[in-house]
């Protein structure tokens, strides 16, 4: 008997098949929407925070101005943000029990492919005596270190957003956070630096956004359980 079960004396009760099917009768999923616009909500306050962060210890960039007239500005300035937008995707994606990170791996993929190619390019066409400040820049010492401290409370943001879902991919899901705080920080820093070759922003932007989701993977398991 499926729907009741008998016990001694004769009373009759639900058998843990029904039982299960009336608990879950009840539950109702979270409209996509209400998770996307927590999301949104949530990276956007932490870039905030990170924006008013830059701009009290960095400014804008002196020459901002003459700047936006450059590719090299709008390069360099795309190749994070694009990284943001894999990383939102597979956010989404994995904040749902058991999925995976979907497309957002394959635009993640093709935006850093693009840019290491374009950095072949210049790298290929400069003179000998240029690789080395092409590579290391002037700004190498605190580059990538900053990225990661105003990347902070996007990712403190992201978490929380997170643990509002359902991730069971918990070291996965926290790397996508971690990604994604990273590539919004290093799209903010962008404002304030001058740096301008393409192997360098490549190079430290990218191991700054790397790091941090490296960062997020790490406390993933541990700030994502539930």
């Amino acid at each position: 008997m499926r729907n009741g079960v008998r016990f001694a004396g004769g009373q009759k009760g639900i058998s843990t098949d029904a039982l299960i099917d009336t608990l879950a009768g009840d539950l109702s999923a979270t409209p996509v929407p209400s998770v996307r616009r927590t999301l949104a909500l949530a990276f956007a306050f932490g870039s905030a925070v990170s924006a008013a962060a830059m701009l009290e210890l960095l400014g804008l960039r002196p020459d901002m101005a003459s700047a936006l007239a450059t590719a090299s500005f709008w390069i360099k300035l795309i190749f994070p943000f694009g990284l943001a937008v894999a990383g939102l995707m597979a956010v989404d994606r994995l904040g749902r029990p058991g999925a995976a990170a979907g497309r957002g791996y394959a635009v993640g993929i093709a935006v850093a492919g693009t840019m290491a190619l374009l950095a072949s390019v210049q790298l290929a066409t400069a003179p000998r005596d240029a690789i080395r400040p092409l590579l290391l820049g002037h700004t190498l010492d605190h580059c990538t270190a900053l990225i990661m401290l105003l990347a902070l409370p996007i990712l403190a943001a992201g978490m929380y957003a997170m643990r509002q879902m359902a991730p069971t991919r918990l070291r996965l899901a926290g790397a996508a956070v971690g990604v994604t705080a990273g590539a919004l920080s290093a799209s903010i820093y962008a404002i304030a630096c001058d740096e301008t070759a393409l192997p360098f922003v490549t190079l430290w932007y990218g191991a700054g956004i790397a790091l941090t989701g490296v960062l997020g993977a790490l406390l993933g398991p541990r700030l994502l359980r539930w």
